[in-house]
Protein backbone atom coordinates (compact mmCIF):
# COMPACT_ATOMS: atom_id res chain seq x y z
CA UNK A 1 0.00 0.00 0.00
CA UNK A 2 0.82 3.75 0.23
CA UNK A 3 0.88 6.25 2.30
CA UNK A 4 -2.09 9.23 2.60
CA UNK A 5 0.53 11.66 2.01
CA UNK A 6 1.12 9.75 -1.29
CA UNK A 7 -2.36 9.79 -2.29
CA UNK A 8 -2.95 13.26 -1.97
CA UNK A 9 -0.07 13.95 -4.06
CA UNK A 10 -1.08 11.96 -7.14
CA UNK A 11 -4.71 13.41 -7.14
CA UNK A 12 -3.33 17.19 -6.65
CA UNK A 13 -5.58 19.05 -4.68
CA UNK A 14 -3.63 22.06 -4.94
CA UNK A 15 -4.37 21.88 -8.80
CA UNK A 16 -8.20 21.97 -7.74
CA UNK A 17 -8.09 25.65 -7.79
CA UNK A 18 -8.76 25.69 -11.51
CA UNK A 19 -11.59 24.25 -11.08
CA UNK A 20 -13.15 27.93 -9.29
CA UNK A 21 -14.15 29.17 -12.70
CA UNK A 22 -17.31 26.76 -12.28
CA UNK A 23 -18.27 29.64 -9.58
CA UNK A 24 -18.20 32.41 -11.96
CA UNK A 25 -21.83 32.01 -13.11
CA UNK A 26 -23.07 31.85 -9.73
CA UNK A 27 -21.29 35.28 -9.06
CA UNK A 28 -22.01 36.82 -12.80
CA UNK A 29 -25.78 35.75 -12.50
CA UNK A 30 -26.13 37.54 -9.30
CA UNK A 31 -26.92 34.63 -7.56
CA UNK A 32 -24.59 34.26 -4.78
CA UNK A 33 -27.00 35.21 -2.12
CA UNK A 34 -29.06 31.54 -3.55
CA UNK A 35 -28.17 29.32 -1.29
CA UNK A 36 -29.89 26.61 -3.63
CA UNK A 37 -27.15 28.07 -6.01
CA UNK A 38 -23.90 28.05 -3.86
CA UNK A 39 -25.11 24.35 -2.89
CA UNK A 40 -25.70 22.70 -6.63
CA UNK A 41 -21.72 24.94 -7.25
CA UNK A 42 -20.11 23.36 -4.49
CA UNK A 43 -21.09 19.69 -5.02
CA UNK A 44 -20.40 20.51 -8.62
CA UNK A 45 -16.83 21.59 -7.98
CA UNK A 46 -16.31 18.77 -5.87
CA UNK A 47 -17.91 16.01 -8.95
CA UNK A 48 -15.17 18.54 -11.14
CA UNK A 49 -12.67 18.47 -8.80
CA UNK A 50 -12.85 14.37 -8.32
CA UNK A 51 -12.87 14.26 -12.12
CA UNK A 52 -9.62 16.37 -12.51
CA UNK A 53 -7.57 14.14 -10.11
CA UNK A 54 -8.63 11.13 -12.31
CA UNK A 55 -7.41 13.00 -15.40
CA UNK A 56 -4.49 13.88 -13.34
CA UNK A 57 -3.64 10.29 -13.05
CA UNK A 58 -4.06 8.96 -16.52
CA UNK A 59 -2.19 11.55 -17.93
CA UNK A 60 0.51 10.43 -15.31
CA UNK A 61 0.22 6.91 -16.13
CA UNK A 62 0.77 7.92 -20.05
CA UNK A 63 3.94 10.37 -19.26
CA UNK A 64 5.75 8.08 -16.83
CA UNK A 65 8.27 7.65 -18.93
CA UNK A 66 8.74 11.76 -19.60
CA UNK A 67 8.42 12.50 -16.21
CA UNK A 68 11.45 10.56 -15.24
CA UNK A 69 13.59 12.85 -17.66
CA UNK A 70 12.23 15.81 -16.50
CA UNK A 71 13.71 18.05 -12.85
CA UNK A 72 10.73 18.37 -11.25
CA UNK A 73 8.45 15.98 -12.44
CA UNK A 74 10.25 12.99 -11.74
CA UNK A 75 9.37 13.44 -7.86
CA UNK A 76 5.96 13.09 -8.87
CA UNK A 77 4.21 9.49 -6.92
CA UNK A 78 4.21 7.68 -10.67
CA UNK A 79 7.71 8.86 -11.57
CA UNK A 80 9.52 8.29 -9.05
CA UNK A 81 7.73 4.82 -7.52
CA UNK A 82 6.13 5.90 -4.78
CA UNK A 83 2.85 4.05 -5.77
CA UNK A 84 2.28 1.43 -8.54
CA UNK A 85 1.01 1.84 -11.95
CA UNK A 86 -2.37 -0.76 -10.64
CA UNK A 87 -3.21 1.26 -7.60
CA UNK A 88 -2.87 3.98 -9.64
CA UNK A 89 -5.37 2.67 -11.58
CA UNK A 90 -7.66 1.83 -9.11
CA UNK A 91 -7.58 5.53 -7.83
CA UNK A 92 -8.29 6.94 -11.03
CA UNK A 93 -11.56 4.63 -11.27
CA UNK A 94 -12.36 5.09 -8.33
CA UNK A 95 -12.38 8.93 -8.63
CA UNK A 96 -13.69 9.23 -12.43
CA UNK A 97 -16.84 6.72 -11.38
CA UNK A 98 -17.22 8.51 -7.96
CA UNK A 99 -17.12 12.09 -10.29
CA UNK A 100 -19.94 10.66 -12.92
CA UNK A 101 -22.17 9.18 -10.06
CA UNK A 102 -22.45 12.79 -7.74
CA UNK A 103 -22.69 14.86 -11.43
CA UNK A 104 -25.93 12.13 -12.69
CA UNK A 105 -27.28 13.10 -9.22
CA UNK A 106 -27.11 16.45 -9.18
CA UNK A 107 -27.78 17.02 -13.70
CA UNK A 108 -27.29 14.84 -15.85
CA UNK A 109 -26.51 17.59 -18.27
CA UNK A 110 -23.53 17.73 -16.08
CA UNK A 111 -22.66 14.16 -16.72
CA UNK A 112 -21.68 15.20 -20.17
CA UNK A 113 -19.89 18.26 -19.64
CA UNK A 114 -17.70 15.66 -17.36
CA UNK A 115 -17.84 13.00 -20.63
CA UNK A 116 -16.45 16.14 -22.82
CA UNK A 117 -14.06 16.94 -20.54
CA UNK A 118 -12.69 13.45 -20.24
CA UNK A 119 -12.41 13.31 -24.26
CA UNK A 120 -10.57 16.62 -24.95
CA UNK A 121 -7.97 15.83 -22.26
CA UNK A 122 -7.73 12.18 -24.13
CA UNK A 123 -6.97 13.74 -26.61
CA UNK A 124 -4.51 16.15 -25.61
CA UNK A 125 -3.02 13.24 -23.57
CA UNK A 126 -2.80 11.02 -26.92
CA UNK A 127 -2.29 13.67 -30.12
CA UNK A 128 -2.90 17.46 -28.99
CA UNK A 129 -0.22 17.96 -26.78
CA UNK A 130 2.58 16.98 -29.90
CA UNK A 131 1.65 20.27 -31.65
CA UNK A 132 2.36 23.45 -30.51
CA UNK A 133 -0.15 26.29 -29.89
CA UNK A 134 -2.71 23.50 -30.80
CA UNK A 135 -2.06 22.21 -27.51
CA UNK A 136 -2.87 25.21 -25.62
CA UNK A 137 -6.66 25.44 -27.22
CA UNK A 138 -7.16 22.50 -25.95
CA UNK A 139 -6.13 23.21 -22.19
CA UNK A 140 -7.66 26.54 -22.58
CA UNK A 141 -11.10 24.62 -23.91
CA UNK A 142 -11.19 22.86 -20.91
CA UNK A 143 -11.78 26.13 -18.74
CA UNK A 144 -14.50 26.63 -20.59
CA UNK A 145 -16.12 23.12 -20.23
CA UNK A 146 -15.74 24.46 -16.27
CA UNK A 147 -17.65 27.30 -16.92
CA UNK A 148 -20.46 25.71 -18.92
CA UNK A 149 -20.71 23.02 -15.90
CA UNK A 150 -21.40 25.88 -13.59
CA UNK A 151 -24.09 27.86 -15.98
CA UNK A 152 -25.68 24.23 -16.96
CA UNK A 153 -26.08 23.46 -12.99
CA UNK A 154 -27.73 26.58 -12.19
CA UNK A 155 -29.69 26.61 -15.75
CA UNK A 156 -28.49 30.09 -16.41
CA UNK A 157 -26.49 32.68 -18.89
CA UNK A 158 -23.58 34.67 -18.49
CA UNK A 159 -22.19 37.00 -21.36
CA UNK A 160 -19.83 35.18 -23.91
CA UNK A 161 -16.94 38.05 -23.34
CA UNK A 162 -16.82 36.53 -20.13
CA UNK A 163 -16.30 33.15 -21.56
CA UNK A 164 -14.05 34.23 -23.94
CA UNK A 165 -12.29 35.68 -21.23
CA UNK A 166 -11.82 32.63 -19.50
CA UNK A 167 -10.49 30.89 -22.71
CA UNK A 168 -7.83 33.77 -23.63
CA UNK A 169 -6.66 33.53 -19.25
CA UNK A 170 -6.26 29.86 -19.77
CA UNK A 171 -4.41 30.30 -22.69
CA UNK A 172 -1.98 33.10 -20.95
CA UNK A 173 -1.49 31.06 -18.22
CA UNK A 174 -0.76 28.05 -20.76
CA UNK A 175 2.13 29.72 -22.63
CA UNK A 176 3.51 31.03 -19.51
CA UNK A 177 3.92 27.26 -18.57
CA UNK A 178 5.55 26.56 -22.10
CA UNK A 179 7.89 29.18 -21.38
CA UNK A 180 8.62 28.00 -18.01
CA UNK A 181 9.50 24.48 -19.06
CA UNK A 182 11.90 25.70 -21.97
CA UNK A 183 13.71 27.66 -19.20
CA UNK A 184 13.88 24.91 -16.94
CA UNK A 185 14.48 22.20 -19.38
CA UNK A 186 17.16 23.89 -22.04
CA UNK A 187 17.76 21.62 -24.27
CA UNK A 188 15.99 18.52 -23.12
CA UNK A 189 12.75 20.21 -23.46
CA UNK A 190 11.81 18.62 -27.04
CA UNK A 191 12.65 15.78 -25.23
CA UNK A 192 9.57 15.78 -22.15
CA UNK A 193 7.12 17.56 -24.58
CA UNK A 194 7.38 17.18 -28.76
CA UNK A 195 5.60 20.30 -28.81
CA UNK A 196 8.04 22.24 -27.21
CA UNK A 197 10.60 22.12 -29.78
CA UNK A 198 7.96 24.07 -32.04
CA UNK A 199 8.20 27.45 -29.66
CA UNK A 200 10.98 29.99 -28.68
CA UNK A 201 11.65 32.05 -26.24
CA UNK A 202 10.58 34.67 -28.77
CA UNK A 203 7.56 33.64 -30.23
CA UNK A 204 6.49 32.93 -26.81
CA UNK A 205 7.16 36.72 -25.16
CA UNK A 206 5.26 38.40 -28.07
CA UNK A 207 2.27 35.42 -28.03
CA UNK A 208 2.32 36.69 -24.09
CA UNK A 209 2.13 40.04 -25.12
CA UNK A 210 -0.83 39.98 -27.39
CA UNK A 211 -2.98 37.43 -25.51
CA UNK A 212 -2.28 40.33 -22.41
CA UNK A 213 -3.45 42.88 -24.94
CA UNK A 214 -6.85 40.18 -25.71
CA UNK A 215 -7.34 39.30 -22.07
CA UNK A 216 -7.60 43.13 -20.82
CA UNK A 217 -9.77 44.39 -24.32
CA UNK A 218 -12.33 41.35 -23.82
CA UNK A 219 -12.65 41.89 -20.21
CA UNK A 220 -13.12 45.81 -21.06
CA UNK A 221 -15.57 44.89 -23.49
CA UNK A 222 -17.70 42.74 -21.16
CA UNK A 223 -17.62 45.80 -18.91
CA UNK A 224 -18.69 48.56 -21.10
CA UNK A 225 -21.64 46.63 -22.58
CA UNK A 226 -25.01 46.60 -21.17
CA UNK A 227 -24.96 42.79 -19.91
CA UNK A 228 -27.84 42.54 -17.04
CA UNK A 229 -25.26 40.84 -14.94
CA UNK A 230 -22.98 44.63 -14.67
CA UNK A 231 -24.86 47.40 -15.72
CA UNK A 232 -21.20 49.09 -16.61
CA UNK A 233 -20.74 48.81 -12.83
CA UNK A 234 -17.28 46.28 -13.64
CA UNK A 235 -15.56 49.35 -15.70
CA UNK A 236 -14.14 50.00 -12.12
CA UNK A 237 -12.42 46.45 -11.78
CA UNK A 238 -10.35 46.96 -15.10
CA UNK A 239 -7.32 48.95 -13.50
CA UNK A 240 -7.11 45.39 -11.23
CA UNK A 241 -7.26 43.17 -14.14
CA UNK A 242 -4.87 44.91 -15.94
CA UNK A 243 -2.39 44.88 -12.89
CA UNK A 244 -2.95 40.78 -13.02
CA UNK A 245 -2.00 39.92 -16.28
CA UNK A 246 0.54 42.40 -17.25
CA UNK A 247 2.20 41.73 -13.77
CA UNK A 248 2.41 38.03 -14.98
CA UNK A 249 3.84 39.11 -18.00
CA UNK A 250 6.54 40.62 -15.99
CA UNK A 251 7.29 37.57 -14.12
CA UNK A 252 7.39 36.17 -16.95
CA UNK A 253 10.37 37.66 -18.00
CA UNK A 254 12.46 36.31 -14.84
CA UNK A 255 13.98 33.24 -15.68
CA UNK A 256 14.55 32.72 -11.83
CA UNK A 257 10.76 33.30 -11.15
CA UNK A 258 9.11 31.13 -13.85
CA UNK A 259 11.29 28.01 -12.44
CA UNK A 260 7.74 27.21 -10.89
CA UNK A 261 4.39 27.40 -13.12
CA UNK A 262 2.73 28.53 -9.52
CA UNK A 263 4.14 32.05 -9.68
CA UNK A 264 0.59 33.37 -9.58
CA UNK A 265 0.08 31.59 -6.19
CA UNK A 266 2.95 32.40 -4.74
CA UNK A 267 3.54 35.98 -5.73
CA UNK A 268 2.26 38.26 -3.35
CA UNK A 269 1.07 41.53 -5.50
CA UNK A 270 -0.59 39.27 -7.82
CA UNK A 271 -2.44 37.61 -4.46
CA UNK A 272 -3.79 41.01 -3.12
CA UNK A 273 -4.44 42.24 -6.78
CA UNK A 274 -6.84 39.31 -7.07
CA UNK A 275 -8.36 39.45 -3.60
CA UNK A 276 -9.29 42.60 -4.21
CA UNK A 277 -10.68 41.61 -7.64
CA UNK A 278 -12.93 39.48 -6.10
CA UNK A 279 -14.22 42.04 -3.23
CA UNK A 280 -14.37 44.82 -5.57
CA UNK A 281 -16.58 42.55 -8.33
CA UNK A 282 -19.38 41.51 -5.08
CA UNK A 283 -19.40 44.57 -4.13
CA UNK A 284 -20.14 46.18 -7.36
CA UNK A 285 -22.61 43.57 -8.55
CA UNK A 286 -24.42 42.98 -5.22
CA UNK A 287 -24.42 46.55 -3.16
CA UNK A 288 -25.52 48.63 -5.92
Amino acid sequence: MFEISILFKIIRIKQWYKNIVIFLPLVFSLSLLNLDSIYLTIVGFIALSLASSALYIRNDILDIEFDKQHPIKKFRPLASGQISKKNAYIIFVLLLSSSLIIAAILNWQLVIVLIFLFVNTTVYSQWLKNFAYVDLLSISLNFVIRVLAGMLLLQVGISPWLVFGVFLVAFFLGLMKRKSEIIILKDAAALHRKSLSKYSIKKLNYSLLILSVLVIVTYSLYSITNDPTNDNRLIFTIPIVAIIIFRQYYLSEKSVSVKKFNEVINDKITLFAIIMYIITTILLLYSF
